[in-house]
């Protein structure tokens, strides 16, 4: 739940910064695991923050706009977070 409102946060951020510089924020949405078994669901969780932390990454590598690298980094720093609290729960769960 705590990871949920934080990805709202980053949207929130990045429209906001978007709307600043006069552009228009887009939403894609990825394909939605529907996993049952939660040890299935964490490793879902697992490999897609890792994708969006390349993905920052990768953005903020080819941003030269210091205020908005600086927020790409710290995005991809919460999802770096994101991953290891769900490699730690997904420990957890194995140890069940």
């Amino acid at each position: 739940e705590d990871q949920a409102i934080n990805e709202m946060q980053h949207l929130g951020w990045l429209s906001e910064k978007l709307v600043d510089k006069r552009g228009t924020p887009r939403i894609e949405h990825t394909k939605v695991d529907k996993s049952t078994k939660r040890a299935d669901m964490l490793r879902a969780d697992i490999k897609i923050e890792r994708e969006v932390a390349a993905e920052y990454d990768r953005a903020a590598a080819e941003i030269e706009e210091p205020d908005l690298k600086q927020l790409l980094l710290r995005i991809r720093e919460h999802e770096v977070y994101h991953t290891e609290v769900f490699s730690d729960l997904l420990k957890k769960e194995r140890g069940r």
